[in-house]
């Protein structure tokens, strides 16, 4: 189940320290060559070792392919092809490379073991570059602040070893994601001293040029599958039979990681293979409920719906699936246990307990030890936690586990909460940044996760990860939305084409500061950069580019908050039509802008347009992106919102009922979210003549908010205060009902509500009041832009 991936602990597989750092002088006794670094020796330790191998799984047992890698890779002095192991997820790659980098490793002829031994991240190319700057860092007494430079010194040292001629390497890439990223980084092939394993979920004519040799990884065969089941059975004390263990291999598609977990349930439960078979089978016959979204399933999704249920239900209960869900958020490779145990994370883990509080640092640990108890996850020192990335597919996908906007942002603010100041070349500082990347390309159906750190105020983490890096290939790490989308015009450009921004040799930095501005009151500013951005676009990628309209879209976005509702208009209308035309009528982009059009329409007055609109976009969005996408619950509230001050507020009530709905099915009723829609629907029931109904709604409300939020909170403060002065209006208006009224009918209401027609959003009294007191501040929200940025 170990992932194997690199971890950077700074010490030897013995525990011996790496050697020096990049701030150590070199020994008096080394001679200096200015520039050289390569030249500029330590003296060195041997062996090397960078990177932790993983442990070998429980009861592994030898495989037929570890004899194909033994023959091509074994005995050093004849040269080897690059061994590129690829399969599917859950096959078994990393467990095949470990086994053969341990049998090296540990060779009983002392000539036969590597001297330099790095197994490296390779699902990003910082991961590679990390591990062969540590790797330089040990042979050379000088080494390049830069990482890049550092990992070009170790790569020099493969292809033409200075006073090391001979020296035997093997040099392990785990999970090659993106073989273009790395290309420049490959070991030299073909050589008598130097082996390289490298394991992908890829398949395809990039990974098999010369030097290269695809071996294709297949589940267990059948012996192998029998015994390592046989082994596990006979240690959990389980007994089975043969037809027990073929019938359970073949069920299971003979999938090492279906298998281990499997193990794992029954071994915690002293259940018998065909009970659990028969668990197995229920579960997969309603996997469609569990996964809606997942459209190819292995049988690891129904093992491990069963585990995760399993972890769920021992001490503290109710934790383990939760943090399921924030762990598929992070690195497969190495999650850091500080992340998974700081405050924001135990802080949302309590509010889903029972009752509802803050856990201990102890209770999430004992939480993590249930994970990994059913083979959900692997806990390696240095502290980390790594997941395989099957295990977090399941989670995204399963109903109960899959990303909200709450559990993103809590991923960002756990990231905050433990990142240190001085982060820049440590080995916690590369596993938050790598991190903090996989969290912006993570999705939930298709919205990127990464558009919900802005939503409510833009998230310091979009930040942190960019602060303090001056490398050009570093630039990735500016992590704001508006810097992002610069970043990707950058790299659009090519590299000699005297726009690139990096041609000078500077960093390609961009402005940090552009969508700030924008969100706190320059809009001057942001719509300068985003007009000198958009001159450019134009020139180097075109009209039709998808940057280039993004661009266009923000610039339209900044007119209607300049309060130029009249050009944002025109500006959406002409790039709703070339959306339309380049990218088609039911993509996000198109659907986001017909959005924001009909809210400058309510803006601009033309409720009856903004209605018809937003009822056609909704419908709309519930086909192509889901009744429960933040974009189609955004148009649903915005409708309801119109309905009420065009004189409708029975539609409005209709509308927020089923928003709330919604709402507390998929981000749950604890939920900010759900919490505003439940407060925006007591207010216009209080306007559809329910003035009671209201009072007994934000009754619960207040008690609700005060136990999630506080009793001093904003928000709660705010119910409270539409509260206590709906309340005084049942009274005065139970006082002067006319006999025989019921209580509960507030008629007097009607007027107001059908004369408040300024669709500014604040729902005033539109002149005919009646008695209703009115605080702009307590009453409805008003209609909100879809999605400003695409995400």
């Amino acid at each position: 189940m170990n992932s194997g991936h690199e971890h950077g602990n700074g010490t030897t597989a013995d525990g011996n320290p790496l050697g020096p750092g990049p701030d150590d002088s070199a020994p008096t006794d080394t001679p200096s060559q200015e520039d050289d670094f390569h030249t500029s020796r330590n003296p060195v330790n041997w062996p090397i070792r960078v990177g932790l191998v993983p442990e070998p799984a429980a009861h592994l047992r030898r495989r037929s392919l570890s004899d194909v890698l033994d023959a091509a890779l074994s005995c050093f002095g004849a040269p080897a092809a690059h061994q590129v192991l690829s399969g599917a997820s859950g096959v078994g790659k990393t467990q095949l490379a470990a086994q053969h980098t341990r049998s090296l490793r540990e060779h009983p002829d002392p000539d036969q073991r590597p001297e330099v031994l790095v197994w490296a991240d390779a699902a990003t190319r910082e991961g590679v570059v990390f591990a062969y700057a540590q790797a330089a860092r040990q042979l050379f007494a000088r080494v390049s602040d830069d990482a890049e430079l550092a990992a070009g010194q170790f790569l020099a040292w493969l292809h033409e070893p200075v006073d090391a001629e001979g020296r035997r390497w093997l040099v392990v890439w785990d999970d090659l994601t993106d073989p273009a990223e790395v290309e420049d980084l490959w070991p030299p092939p073909g050589t008598g001293h130097g082996r390289t394993v490298v394991t992908t979920r890829r398949h395809d004519g990039t990974l098999d040029p010369c030097g290269r040799r695809l071996v294709t990884v297949h589940g267990f065969s059948a012996p192998e599958a029998h015994g390592y089941l046989h082994a596990s059975l006979v240690e959990a004390e389980i007994e089975h039979t043969d037809d027990d263990l073929r019938s359970l291999a073949a069920d299971l598609g003979h999938l090492p990681l279906a298998l281990a977990q499997a193990v794992a349930y029954m071994a915690d439960l002293r259940l018998s293979p065909a009970a659990y078979l028969a668990l197995f089978h229920e579960r997969t016959a309603g996997l469609a409920d569990s996964f809606p979204r997942w459209a190819t399933r292995s049988p690891a999704a129904a093992t491990w719906e069963l585990a995760v249920e399993r972890a769920d239900a021992h001490r503290p209960e109710g934790v383990a699936r939760p943090l399921m869900g924030l762990i598929a958020l992070l690195d497969s490779a190495a999650a850091p246990e500080q992340v998974l145990v700081s405050r924001p994370v135990r802080n949302y883990l309590g509010r889903r307990t029972f009752p509802a509080r803050t856990l201990t640092r102890h209770e999430v640990r004992l939480a993590l030890a249930s994970l990994e108890r059913l083979n959900l996850v692997t806990r390696d020192t240095p502290l980390v936690i790594s997941a395989h990335h099957l295990a977090q597919r399941a989670a995204r996908e399963h109903t109960r586990s899959r990303p909200t906007r709450e559990a993103v942002r809590t991923i960002a603010d756990a990231l905050v909460d433990v990142w240190p100041e001085t982060a820049r070349d440590s080995a916690l500082g590369r596993r938050l940044r790598s991190n903090t990347a996989v969290l912006r390309e993570r999705t939930a159906g298709r919205v990127r996760v990464w558009s919900w750190l802005w939503e409510e105020g833009i998230h310091p983490v979009l930040f942190r990860a960019g602060r303090g890096l001056d490398s050009s290939r570093q630039v990735e790490w500016a992590v704001t939305y508006w810097e992002v989308l610069a970043e990707a015009v950058a790299h659009a450009l090519d590299p000699e084409h005297p726009e690139h921004p990096g041609r000078s040799g500077n960093p390609v930095n961009v402005d940090p500061l552009a969508y700030w501005t924008g969100a706190t009151g320059d809009l001057s500013q942001a719509q300068r950069f985003f007009e000198e951005l958009y001159e450019r676009q134009l020139r180097v990628l075109g009209p039709d580019h998808l940057d280039t309209l993004r661009t266009r879209h923000g610039l339209a976005y900044l007119r209607s908050r300049a309060g130029d509702t009249a050009g944002a208009i025109i500006r959406y209308r002409h790039l709703l039509s070339d959306l339309e035309r380049v990218v088609g009528a039911d993509r996000v982009e198109t659907l986001s802008t017909r959005g924001n059009l009909a809210v400058c329409r309510a803006e601009a007055g033309d409720l009856s347009a903004a209605v018809q609109a937003s009822q056609e976009l909704l419908a709309d969005q519930r086909a192509h992106l889901g009744p429960d996408h933040p974009n189609t619950l955004n148009t649903l509230h915005n409708l309801a919102h119109w309905r009420g001050i065009a004189g409708d507020p029975e539609g409005a009530v209709a509308g927020l009922r089923e928003l709330v709905a919604v709402q507390e099915d998929v981000l749950g009723p604890e939920h900010p979210s759900t919490l505003v829609s439940r407060h925006n629907l007591a207010c216009w029931r209080a306007r559809a003549d329910d003035t009671g109904g209201a009072v007994r709604a934000l009754e619960d409300l207040v008690e609700d908010r005060g136990r999630i939020q506080g009793p001093e909170h904003p928000d709660t403060l705010t119910s409270l205060r539409q509260l206590e002065r709906l309340r005084r209006e049942f009274r005065a208006r139970a006082r002067n009902r006319p006999s025989g009224r019921a209580p509960d009918d507030s008629g007097a209401r009607g007027s107001e509500a059908r004369g408040n027609g300024n669709g500014n959003g604040n729902g005033g009294n539109g002149g005919n009041g009646g008695s209703h007191e009115v605080d702009p501040n307590d009453e409805p929200t008003g209609p909100q832009a879809l999605n400003q940025s695409w995400g």
